[in-house]
């Protein structure tokens, strides 16, 4: 999809807000279908562990919420390659590109081997965490299982990334849409069983995940290899490792995956040490998070959006189109938000219920999602306004902000909370955590909302500004 058809590049076609925003969800579409269709992925597991027994749900929340940070710490150094490639594209140097995703692809490889190796001896960090060791053995397990599928992870996200970046969002979105269709069969069968094979329970969802991400990975190979996206030569040759161009790729990935590494670990971190708990509180916990996950898909979604857009609009020079971008792309995002603190409210219960028919858990978890409401609004705007800081190339301070506002203020705050401070504080439970969740997303929406405001504000007014920070060309 040519950029001046979404509205990118030196034929500017978004005059105003709606058009902007029209533009931002032919990108955002099938961004927040591929994200659903992940995310789906994660509640299909809770699901039938939900329905097998607390202590399989539990093993599978914890195990997930270690996979999740440590993976995406790597692969959003990545997301470098979004940012680049839409910045090559957006200038029109397509062909510049193949060289560019060969480089990410060493990146891809070191950062598997690395991830590989801590989901395989995950058992360790568990017991380190001193994490109630009734779920550790089948949260272990299920790390092992899963981290078979790492290496085609990694190759799948360099491909993504390349086909985002030339805002061909919905090659990814298919894709992601046919393993979802496969992940109810293939987890049924490797947790519950059938044909003669008896299931694996909990394990049996690090089994079926693995497989689709060697799907995954295979499919979006070929379809890269058969669309536009081979013109940008990264089938063209082989190239060895060019240490000059990986550093440059490093050197802003880095941020960006501290950054993804901030939240989300801050997040699973919360789950993990509510894993001292008891088992109901963690399951409550990871039904809450999930349920406010997979709404939150959408925010996500346009911070990508805006990511590919902001950096088009900058590589052609349309630096007053990327500024507006950026808030057109927050306002959608706000609105979502409203909506979605409302459905919370009004259905918790209703939602919760899907989960669990344990009624303890069912309690604690409706509980929650009135927490999750609260945030809904700020936790949106934070991460499309990351995205469109990434789309400047932007994404160092950024990434102080976010380890500031989630390990300096939210982390402190919701273990004191929750655990108690000698006798100057009482212990509040699992609540506690979710009281520093909202402490932590707040500051944040607030420092980024200021970052973005100063660096747009800087790519119109000031040219020297705009030497120093778009170094593609």
């Amino acid at each position: 999809m040519p950029w001046r058809e979404i509205g990118i590049g030196n034929e500017v076609i978004g005059k105003n807000s709606l058009q902007e925003a029209r533009s931002l969800a032919v990108l955002a579409g099938p961004l927040v279908l591929t994200q659903l269709s992940q995310m789906g992925m994660s509640v299909i597991d809770f699901v039938f562990t939900g329905r097998i027994g607390v202590v399989d749900l539990a093993g599978v929340s914890l195990g997930t919420s270690l996979f999740w940070p440590v993976s995406l710490l790597a692969t959003g150094v990545l997301v470098a390659l979004t940012a680049t490639v839409a910045q090559l594209y957006g200038a029109d140097q397509v062909k510049r590109i193949g060289a560019v995703v060969r480089q990410a692809g060493w990146i891809a490889l070191i950062g598997a081997i690395i991830v590989f190796l801590i989901l395989f001896n995950s058992r360790f960090i568990f017991e380190l965490l001193n994490v109630n060791p009734v779920a550790v053995p089948i949260a272990s397990s299920f790390l092992k299982a899963q981290s078979i599928g790492i290496p085609a992870l990694f190759a799948y996200f360099v491909l993504r990334n390349l086909c985002d970046g030339m805002a061909r969002t919905d090659l990814a979105m298919y894709i992601s849409l046919s393993a979802l269709a496969m992940k109810v069969p293939l987890t049924y069968f490797f947790v519950v069983g059938g044909f003669g094979f008896e299931g694996l329970g909990g394990v049996g969802c690090g089994v079926s995940t693995a497989i689709l991400m060697w799907y995954m990975f295979l499919t979006l190979l070929i379809v890269v290899s058969l669309t536009k996206i081979k013109e940008s030569l990264v089938f063209a040759r082989f190239d060895w490792p060019h240490w000059g161009e990986i550093w440059g790729l490093v050197r802003l990935g880095v941020p960006i995956g501290l950054s993804i590494f901030a939240e989300v670990a801050f997040f699973s971190a919360v789950a993990l040490m509510i894993g001292q708990l008891a088992v109901e509180s963690i399951s409550s916990h990871q039904i809450a998070m999930n349920i406010a996950g997979f709404t939150f898909m959408f925010p996500l979604a346009y911070g990508m959006a805006s990511t590919i857009r902001v950096g088009g609009r900058v590589g052609a020079e349309d630096y007053i189109g990327a500024q507006r971008s950026g808030k057109v792309a927050v306002g959608c995002v706000v609105i979502w938000g409203v909506i979605v603190a409302i459905v919370f409210i009004v259905l918790r219960s209703y939602l919760v219920s899907f989960y669990s028919t344990d009624s303890a858990v069912i309690d604690l978890a409706s509980k929650l999602l009135l927490f999750a409401a609260f945030f809904q609004i700020f936790d949106c705007a934070q991460v499309v306004l990351m995205g469109s800081l990434r789309g400047y190339r932007d994404v160092t301070v950024p990434m102080w902000f976010a380890l500031f506002s989630y390990w300096i203020v939210g982390m402190p705050l919701g273990t004191v909370l929750t655990f108690g401070l000698f006798d100057l504080v009482e212990p509040m439970g699992v609540v506690g955590y979710w009281w520093g969740l909202i402490s932590g997303l707040f500051l944040a929406w607030v420092l980024l909302t200021y970052r973005f405001s100063l660096t747009s504000s800087r790519f119109v007014r000031n040219p020297a500004w705009r030497i120093g920070a778009t170094a593609v060309r």
